[in-house]
């Protein structure tokens, strides 16, 4: 398999482990879905630009850097709480691809 496909299917990168177990990790296209829930009920202009940028983010790293404009989006149609509640509800989605040190709440 080419390795640009591998590298977009995330079958290229390791996954991450603090404890040395084997971590099942979501395909990169499942947590690219997760976070365009967050904003189904988002309807703001700014929520457009943010499923373009989830859209086009090329890795899961890059996906969980678009966190801050998730919390923007949903703060702005709700509440920095609620915002707060559906960004944390990630953390378990990108398990295996970053280090455990980088899965913070908010």
């Amino acid at each position: 398999m080419n390795t640009v496909i591998k590298r977009i299917l995330g079958m290229a990168t390791p996954a991450f482990s603090d404890s040395g177990r084997q971590v099942n990790r979501l395909p990169v296209e499942q947590v690219r879905e997760s976070l365009q829930a967050l904003l189904h009920d988002c309807r703001c202009m700014r929520s457009q630009r943010v499923l373009y940028k989830i859209n086009v983010a090329q890795t899961p790293a890059d996906l969980w850097l678009l966190r801050s404009d998730l919390h923007q989006c949903i703060a702005q149609t709700h509440s920095q709480s609620e915002a707060a509640e559906r960004i944390n509800s990630l953390i378990e989605v990108f398990e295996g691809w970053l280090p455990a040190g980088q899965l913070l709440r908010i």
